[in-house]
């Protein structure tokens, strides 16, 4: 079994990540979306309650075939790095593959161990010299095989517009994300009125 592991804040859910899904889905037996927790490092993570991210990932993410949704993080308010991640799934399931999804951003300046995954994460170095990525390829971003993890592949998604960035400053400045994010999504966030102070 290959299995990939969709990890982010996805705060908001957005039609990006549905995309992404629609092309992992044709290349692995089970993805499992797995929200981030509150996170140091990345303060975006923890401008809506957990609940609520847990809620939006359950609407934007419930009832697409292969597509699991584990919020061990959000519902225990911890936050999991990719290294016990990845001790988690192998137990979970010892004889599967597991990958995990990355965007191109992260792997840049890998040929030299600089790409973000060496600097910042939890033993860094480790992960990128035994881990398997699957690579993310944005439009109009160039990625130099040199900078690729040893154990590594690409998707190249020609048509993806979006960042949860974007969709949160656009709520902030009342202007329309119905484009980007899926109705049911926003629904939520006005219902709750997240995401008004940026």
């Amino acid at each position: 079994m290959k299995i990939a592991i969709f990890g982010g804040s996805f705060n908001p859910p957005c039609n990006h990540h549905l995309e992404i899904l629609t092309r992992l889905i044709h290349r692995f037996d089970k993805i499992i979306i797995f929200p981030c927790g509150q996170r140091q490092d990345k303060p975006s993570a923890n401008v809506v309650s957990e609940e609520n991210r847990e809620a939006m990932a359950q609407i934007a993410f419930a009832g697409i075939p292969k597509v699991q949704l584990d919020c061990f993080d959000l519902e225990n308010k911890v936050y999991t790095p990719t290294y016990y991640l990845q001790q988690r799934y192998e137990r979970l399931f010892p004889n599967a593959q597991i990958w995990h999804i990355v965007g191109g951003d992260i792997i840049v300046g890998g040929k030299n161990n600089r790409s973000e995954i060496h600097r910042v994460w939890h033993r860094g170095y480790e992960i990128w010299q035994n881990l398997n990525f699957t690579v993310i390829v944005r439009p109009d971003y160039d990625v130099e095989p040199e900078d690729l993890p040893p154990h590594s592949e690409l998707i190249e998604i020609k048509y993806i517009h979006g960042s949860g960035t974007m969709v949160r400053a656009l709520i902030a400045n009342g202007e329309s994300v119905d484009e980007l994010v899926p109705l049911n999504v926003i629904k939520h966030i006005k219902e709750h009125r997240l995401y008004l102070e940026r």
